[in-house]
């Protein structure tokens, strides 16, 4: 499945590009004395580098699976091109590769001695084979499901995050 990319042209020069967003943005610090965990009171958080950004929605609950916007800005005749795509952080992504791979490499001789217990009537996987039966596939359903509803949350986050970028850059959406 490929990543929808938003094109975005903008009058402003890059260098006033990473500016503008620089200042519409707080960075994320950490700090005990907020309630979204984060320094700062605008509705963004991000960073902004040489020629690329990061964004993301200030949340006052936790969902690492809603979007963030990543984009690159370069120069083009009359302003500059933006182009950027919504997705989770690197090390969500990563951490659920892990989970299922765990959950499939442990899951499924625990299962398959549990199932082969209950159709042969035999007794080789000890304890409840009820658990063994439930427990593998409800985490590898865990793993495939949780990603898809916090991303489904996050959608409000995305178009908020969209538009707050094109109305701080003044720019227009190919």
């Amino acid at each position: 499945m490929g990543r929808k990319v938003f094109v975005l042209h903008s009058a402003l020069a890059p260098n006033a590009v990473a500016d503008a967003l620089r200042r519409s943005i707080d960075e994320p610090r950490w700090t005990l004395f907020s309630l979204s965990g984060y320094k700062g009171k605008l509705p963004l958080l991000g960073e902004v580098r040489e020629t690329t950004f990061e964004v993301q929605k200030r949340k006052y609950y936790r969902n690492d699976f809603a979007g963030r916007f990543y984009g690159r800005f370069a120069p083009e005749l009359g302003g500059t091109r933006i182009e950027g795509y919504f997705d989770y952080p690197r090390w969500a992504r990563y951490f659920m590769r892990i989970w299922l791979a765990f959950a499939v490499l442990v899951g499924t001789p625990l299962f398959v001695g549990a199932l082969s217990d209950v159709i042969a009537g035999s007794n080789y996987v000890s304890g409840d084979k009820w658990v063994g039966l439930l427990v593998p596939p409800a985490l590898v359903l865990f793993g495939t499901v949780l990603p898809k509803v916090g991303r489904l949350l996050g959608k409000s986050n995305e178009r908020f995050m969209l538009e707050h970028i094109q109305n701080t850059l003044a720019a227009r959406i190919e």
